[in-house]
């Protein structure tokens, strides 16, 4: 049996993404954000207003982590927050112009990133990861 790590396809895809959040947390330490923070920010400027709720099961996350989350955010004048109409024990979350703006700011970077990752990749090459990407995922999860 040969033991070599190079050729396992999980270490391989560890590395990548150690080498990717290392080049993100760079990024995101200069606006004092953390990776949780920027995709509440893509979500709610994505898909617009939602409960704590809907983030934290949309991020995997639990409620009281979300929680720390929204309320550091609120200290940066990222988002919002306030009871919803329909239920006073949910609370929504909006995005301010200023968490739009940086959300933006920094979607950009992720895709100079993304650019700099797939260099030398055909477009042909790119679908194919994407989808052995997807089919990695659902393997995954069905696990779980």
């Amino acid at each position: 049996m040969n033991r070599n790590m190079e050729e396992i396809v999980g270490y391989q895809l560890g590395v990548v993404t150690h080498l990717l959040h290392n080049k993100y947390q760079s990024s995101l330490a200069e606006h004092d954000l953390t990776r949780a923070q920027l995709k509440v920010l893509y979500l709610l400027n994505k898909f617009g207003e939602q409960s704590q709720l809907a983030l934290s099961k949309k991020l995997f996350i639990q409620g009281s982590t979300m929680n720390g989350i929204i309320e550091s955010m609120l200290k940066k004048n990222l988002i919002e927050k306030h009871e919803s109409k329909e239920d006073r024990r949910s609370k929504l979350v909006t995005i301010t112009s200023a968490g739009k703006e940086l959300e933006e700011k920094m979607w950009q970077r992720m895709l100079d990133s993304e650019e700099e990752l797939l260099k030398g990749f055909s477009k042909e090459e790119i679908q194919i990861i994407h989808s052995f990407l997807k089919r990695m995922k659902a393997n995954v999860q069905e696990e779980e």
